[in-house]
């Protein structure tokens, strides 16, 4: 036996022999034997505790695997499954947590029909028997290859929402702090000591953006989402935000609605408001801007801000004056009310907003060591449900717990990292940068769903409109990127064609190829090129794809040549426009020259993804210039040289050149050149 595995059946040994202990004390206090023939593996986060769940099953007879060994178990108990062990465990009895407590309630083995956690095919029309899908529903589903698709889908995505919101607010805040402090540099913020940290919190903010209109709900258990109650059972539109007041029934950000209704019948739902979530968010900063430069963007509710020299740190009472008057002042603004914690560093803040949480403000810079000792440790920032079970398993429920615990003794069951974490945090202790400016390392792009096709030219259309959607963010960053990925989510074998979620993409494989371009690109026809190269090598059924990504990586950052926007005469294109030194015709000023230059590599084998991207970018600087009749001479001969050839590499870069040339022109001269794509 290898002592790789000679440990874990040690382990295994173990575990059984201390669950057998356990259970030997709790059978001295035996309600029934209801759970006789019953022997479970519980994994994840579940409602009851895990704890609470051995309790019940090992008191009424049952038994508790702590491995998971399909021939020694008849029942997995869990409230939710990661992609990986739903196909897994696809054929097993997984069962929620309720038919545990409901058998005990009962005082009998209940049937398991309505508490399996997954149906398959022959049994979705039981919990799922409509197509109209909450997430879809007053927001009807353009086919996949259609236009309107990729902007259809990102201005109805409340993740899409979360997942960029931050990323234009850094933008708005580096350009609010050189409107209100051009003379801040955040390499000389000093970050040492004597901090004053100001965490601030928007509460409930999808919610309270929705009431501001709708004032006769408040009060009301009150969320925002796609779906409505009532309708189904068991709706999988998931809950973004809700009241306290809803929360006061159990409701919680991230719950399916069939599961809200059912705790909370009265519960009124709301539809999304991205622009108005947009502009709260930017008024929002512009406030906390206005008032220190040194500030951290979180989220589109949530940032820090550091005020020491605004005011002292010691100063507690000039602190809480300045902190009620910045919550009134942007309560004023957007009709939203903030809660705010105030400590050394931005642990202590975000506990301190835990605090003051709804509508009010926390400071606990003069009696920190004594306040971080009191909090929970499952209320630490990246203490997740796995973390705290290991933790509370010991006996460590407050930080208190934890000060004669050393870090090696941590790090031990924890690991190094995490250990170190959670020992810093019991203390108080937070080594993170205040990190005032963000480089962005990557860009991408990701639909997982609606995504239905039948042809790779279907494939092909909706892979164009998604590197154009990838395209106008690099541009609005002003980045370009070297490395280029495509993921897909690929309907795994044996899962339905049509999965529980109307359109959703179900249990799917993720696969993932990437390639590198030799020289930095922002351009949707090289992009698209090279995801169609990736396509074709990975040679997916067209059919079986449910998500589709693309991430451009190794970003560096652009300078845009932006032409005298009042000079349209006819003039030459001046030669210093272009530095790279192909193709040859680029940088030359005599159209008779440029179009000896420009024929050969139009005949060439292949399309150089480098040449597309600047003979792109040439093409387009000749309109604001007013060389339409040269450009119009360029396009019709590229077409003819396109029509000869019949390649379509060499198509799909001309339709691509001519229809970005079209918009350019229109917007410019108000017209189009009298030329038809190929």
């Amino acid at each position: 036996m290898s002592s790789h595995s000679e440990y874990f059946t040690l382990k295994y040994q173990k575990l059984e022999g201390q669950n057998k202990a356990k259970a030997f004390l709790l059978n001295s206090a035996t309600v029934s034997n209801i759970f006789k023939e019953v022997a479970v593996y519980i994994t994840g986060h579940t409602e009851p505790p895990n704890s609470e769940l051995k309790e019940m099953i090992l008191q009424n007879g049952g038994s508790v695997r702590m491995f998971f060994r399909k021939s020694a178990i008849t029942h997995i108990i869990a409230s939710n499954l990661p992609d990986v062990k739903r196909k897994l465990w696809k054929n097993d009895l997984v069962v929620e947590p309720q038919w545990i407590v409901d058998c005990v309630k009962a005082q009998k083995l209940l049937p398991v029909a309505k508490y399996i956690l997954y149906r398959q095919e022959n049994n979705i029309k039981d919990i799922y028997d409509s197509k109209d899908d909450d997430d879809s529903k007053g927001h009807p589903i353009p086919e996949t290859t259609s236009a309107n698709f990729v902007g259809d889908f990102y201005s109805n995505s409340r993740l899409h929402h979360l997942s960029t919101s931050a990323t234009e607010l850094r933008h708005y805040a580096s350009k609010f702090q050189a409107e209100y402090h051009p003379s801040f540099f955040p390499s000389n913020f000093d970050q040492t000591s004597n901090m004053v940290m100001v965490h601030v919190d928007i509460d409930c903010f999808f919610v309270a953006i929705a009431l501001r209109k709708k004032p006769h709900l408040r009060g009301l258990p009150v969320c925002v989402t796609h779906g409505n109650p009532g309708e189904k059972p068991n709706s999988y539109a998931e809950i973004s935000s809700c009241s306290y007041e809803a929360r006061a029934h159990g409701v919680r950000n991230g719950m399916f609605m069939g599961k809200a209704t059912a705790l909370c019948p009265t519960l009124v739902t709301v539809p999304y408001e991205f622009e108005e979530y947009q502009n709260a968010s930017q008024e929002f900063y512009r406030i906390l801007i206005s008032k220190t430069p040194k500030i951290e963007v979180v989220s589109c509710d949530e940032a820090y801000i550091e005020i020491s020299d605004i005011v002292e740190c010691d100063d507690e009472s000039l602190i809480s004056t300045f902190v009620t008057d910045l919550r009134d002042e942007i309560h004023s603004a957007i009709g939203c009310t903030v809660s705010t914690g105030v400590g050394s560093n931005k642990l202590l803040a975000r506990m301190a907003t835990r605090i003051a949480k709804p509508n009010g403000q926390h400071l606990c810079m003069r009696n920190e060591q004594e306040f971080i000792l009191t909090q929970r440790i499952s209320d630490l920032p990246g203490v997740g449900y796995n973390i705290e079970q290991k933790l509370t398993s010991n006996g460590y429920l407050t930080c208190k717990d934890l000060i004669n615990v050393t870090q090696d003794q941590l790090a031990a069951f924890l690991g190094p990292k995490t250990g170190k974490t959670i020992y810093n945090f019991s203390r108080g202790i937070d080594d993170r940068l205040f990190i005032t400016k963000h480089e962005r390392k990557s860009i991408s792009v990701e639909i997982n769903y609606g995504i239905r096709l039948s042809t790779l030219a279907e494939l092909s259309v909706f892979l164009n409109n998604l590197a154009g959607e990838l395209h106008k963010r690099m541009k609005n960053e002003g980045v370009q990127g070297n490395q280029i990925s495509l993921k897909l989510k690929i309907r795994a074998e044996g899962e339905s064609t049509e999965p529980l979620k109307h359109m959703g993409h179900g249990i799917c494989d993720n696969v993932s190829k990437t390639t590198n371009v030799s020289k930095a690109t922002n351009s949707p026809t090289v992009i698209h090129q090279k995801v169609m190269e990736l396509i074709r090598a990975f040679n997916p059924v067209i059919s079986d794809i449910r998500g589709v990504g693309i991430h451009l990586g190794k970003l560096t950052s652009i300078k845009t040549i932006v032409a005298p926007k009042d000079k349209v005469s006819c003039s030459p294109v001046p030669c210093d426009v272009f530095k790279c030194p192909t193709p040859a015709f680029l940088g030359r000023e005599n159209p008779s020259e440029v179009e000896e230059l420009l024929l050969p590599w139009f005949r060439s084998e292949d399309p150089y993804e480098h040449d597309v991207e600047e003979v792109e970018q040439y093409l387009q600087s000749l309109i604001p210039y007013g060389n339409i009749s040269f450009l119009e001479r360029i396009l019709k001969t590229f077409r003819k040289i396109v029509l000869k050839r019949n390649c379509d590499e060499w198509t799909a870069v001309f339709n691509a050149f001519l229809n970005n040339i079209q918009i350019a022109i229109h917007k410019v001269h108000k017209g189009v050149l009298d030329i038809e794509q190929v």
